[in-house]
């Protein structure tokens, strides 16, 4: 018998090495012996190994453990328990035990798939025999108890999930499993073939609180009075990654909108209810990669410091959305009700995405923690690209409702959206596609729109001057993401958008960092979009991280003398902790002097300029980013370390024309994240990751005189009442 326990006083017995992911075969001791657990702490910087009383938390990405030893090959029947409290699963399958090869039909493994379902396999050299799961499922967030009973000698493996019998596999009598030369893994699906170690798939997500071998078949009277110290059925807590984890990474911003670990996709649906701004996202609470979406959720007084609360929309087996929950919209409707409209994905049918809607249960405090889903599609796709109908942006106008849904137009081949409407949020009319453009003078804009926002744009009177249709650009040939915009005359009563110039606008010119944009109008009447802000690091990297991308600064977007501008929302600024320099009516030389002084990782910089040319970088090397623009070309853009554009550049449709005007900038860095903001025209957004523990900004240029400069450090949104 091998008996493993994560118990909480057993903490003292982790350890902590720098290479390998178990030592000297410790996970097969037998009973009663000290078992020592030797965590892999690097390359995977930012976790934390974390007990929860009688349990170990297996993050789904980072925790697993490998014994290449004899143990854990058991010779002929044997039964296998395993007491674990799952918090969520993936796409890939993720491995309670494997010592398995696939290619090789050798050895054994048992995973959780989706919603639950548990599976089994085995080989013996020559054919491979799995099953899953069928009278009874493990169930998320409680304690389950799994058992694997191989029964050599009569021919059959059954499967029992919280002591019912949910499965047997037959097949031919005295067959014997045949065990791989490969290591045996806890938490850790590997089958040498599709995933292997390395890989950052197939990892348990849930606590685990014992592991038992033993080298026996049992009957299910047996298994079924077993007593465990983890009830079936018995709650564990929510548990989220912690941020604390990562106030040593140099690389992950501390006051741009992010999520507490692991994965985020774009900001969407931005609401104001209850004295709150609620924010979504697309998040991946198991690891840091794409995979298994639904909806993070946060809660602000102000778009800056915000409070992470429960997840809004998770996939469900039984629901609209067993495949993912993907991005959308909010609005409050004409009764003050909250809603949800998002992509839900089914892969069991075809088209495979299609709008769906939950509603909130309002709460006294308004941070609207629980959203119910309607169990029917609120709309199926019937045009455009089928396969390809996403991301619902939803609005009210007078008495009606208007939707935008992405996808692609055939006559065409470029992407588009299409407009519906309705009387009451149930019943949709379509009108068609909403964007009449030609794709021809705009082949950037790829064969699919995603995430089609319209919003108004004010003047600084307050006055509408026009509305602006954002989207994202999607399957491209040879061209990065990029988020563009038509300025232009919508008429509700008509059904039209009408744009007025032909070829699309980019909002920035990082090259493709800043994209998925959202927006709405806040409650004083401004226009305020959110972004994702992506990362530019490997997968492989971004794992051992523990996060990936994060959200821009919200922008204010307004019209200035029927052009349009942006600015981060005034609300930023409440963040500028400390001045650390202030300087007017020097020289560039006096003014890189002053600066040189200063290091750090978190910096706002505004800066005016009589000059030609201006640019600031940071970094050396190859991970130096020269942030500039070039009077002479009305250019803005980045360019790294040997000088190569990374910018986007289309040419006179991207010039950033300031006239006369001092050059103006606002430089924000936040760790690896740089935007500049060119006299409040155009932003360039950029990645600036470094080897070193802080950044030094350089100034230069074609400058005459810098007329007021000003350093000012920034502080983190995300306080101890927020970790």
């Amino acid at each position: 018998m091998i008996r493993l326990a994560f118990a909480k006083e057993a903490q003292k017995d982790a350890v902590c090495v720098s290479e390998g992911i178990l030592g000297d075969g410790e996970l097969g001791k037998p009973e009663g012996k000290k078992i020592c657990f030797a965590l892999n702490q690097k390359p995977f910087a930012g976790r934390v190994c974390r007990f929860y009383d009688k349990a170990l938390l297996f993050d789904g990405y980072s925790v697993w453990f490998a014994d290449a030893g004899e143990g854990w090959k058991p010779a002929k029947d044997f039964s296998m328990t395993f007491w674990i409290a799952p918090m969520g699963w993936s796409d890939h399958g993720d491995g309670l035990f494997s010592r398995y090869d696939a290619q090789a039909r050798e050895g054994f493994y048992v995973r959780l798939q989706k919603h639950g379902r548990v599976e089994a396999g085995f080989g013996n050299g020559q054919e491979c025999f799995s099953f899953s799961s069928i009278n009874a499922h493990v169930k998320k967030g409680v304690w389950n108890a799994v058992t694997v009973v191989y029964w050599q000698e009569a021919g059959w493996c059954d499967l029992y999930v919280n002591k019912v019998l949910s499965n047997r596999k037959q097949f031919a009598r005295h067959i014997q499993i045949k065990w791989p030369d490969r290591a045996a893994y806890l938490g850790k699906y590997v089958d040498c073939d599709r995933l292997f170690e390395e890989s950052a798939a197939g990892c348990f997500y849930g606590l685990m609180g014992e592991v038992l071998l033993e080298e026996k078949a049992l009957r299910r009277e047996e298994v079924q009075k077993r007593d465990s110290v983890y009830p079936a059925g018995g709650a564990v807590e929510r548990i989220l990654p912690k941020r604390e984890a990562f106030r040593g990474d140099v690389q992950r911003p501390a006051y741009h909108l992010i999520a507490p670990g692991k994965w985020m996709n774009e900001p969407h649906g931005p609401l104001y209810f209850g004295g709150w701004y609620h924010i979504f996202y697309q998040a991946n609470p198991h690891a840091p990669i794409w995979d298994h979406i639904r909806w993070g959720h946060m809660v602000s007084r102000d778009m800056v410091h915000w409070e992470d609360l429960p997840w809004a929309l998770e996939p469900e087996g039984d629901g609209p959305d067993p495949d993912g929950c993907w991005s959308g919209s909010s609005l409050v409707d004409r009764e003050g009700k909250p809603w949800i409209f998002y992509t839900a994905g089914n892969n069991g049918c075809f088209p495979n995405q299609f709008v769906a809607a939950a509603e909130a249960e309002t709460d006294k405090e308004g941070r609207l923690l629980v959203w119910r889903k309607h169990l029917k599609p609120v709309l199926l796709q019937t045009q455009g690209w089928l396969g390809e109908f996403r991301d619902p942006f939803v609005w009210m106008e007078g008495e009606e409702y208007f939707m935008l849904v992405g996808t692609g137009d055939g006559e065409n081949g470029g992407g588009n959206a299409v407009l519906y409407r309705s009387p009451d949020l149930q019943s949709w009319q379509s009108h068609g596609f909403f964007l009449s453009y030609d794709y021809e003078k705009n082949p950037e804009l790829g064969h699919v729109f995603e995430l089609p926002v319209l919003l108004p744009l004010r003047e600084e009177s307050g006055s509408v001057f026009c509305h602006i249709f954002l989207l994202c650009a999607c399957q491209i040939e040879g061209r990065a993401v990029e988020t563009y915009a038509f300025l232009g005359k919508w008429e509700p009563e008509k059904r039209k958008f009408s744009p007025f110039h032909e070829r699309a606008l980019l909002l920035d010119l990082g090259g493709g960092i800043f994209t998925g944009p959202s927006g709405f109008v806040t409650p004083d009447g401004r226009t305020v979009v959110f972004s994702i802000a992506q990362g530019r690091r490997s997968g492989r990297e971004e794992v051992y991280a523990g996060w990936a991308h994060n959200g821009g600064l919200p922008l204010e977007l307004f019209i200035r003398e029927g052009q349009l501008h942006m600015r981060p929302i005034r609300e930023v600024y409440r963040l500028a902790k400390k001045r650390l320099l202030r300087l007017e009516n020097v020289s560039l030389q006096e003014a890189d002097q002053a600066l040189s002084q200063f290091v750090g990782n978190l910096f706002w910089v505004r800066l005016t300029a009589d000059a030609q040319s201006l640019f600031l970088e940071t970094g050396d090397g190859a991970h130096k980013r020269t942030v500039f623009y070039d009077r002479h070309q009305g250019r803005a853009g980045v360019m790294d370390g040997t000088g190569r554009q990374l910018g986007t550049y289309r040419g006179s449709i991207d010039r950033v024309d300031i006239q006369n005007e001092p050059i103006r900038l606002e430089y924000f860095m936040d760790h690896s994240m740089i935007e500049a903001y060119w006299n409040e025209k155009k932003s360039v957004t950029a990645r600036n990751y470094i080897d070193e523990k802080s950044r030094k900004i350089r100034l230069g240029g074609e400058v005459q005189r810098i007329l007021e400069l000003e350093l000012w450090e920034m502080e983190p949104a995300y306080g101890p009442t927020t970790l």
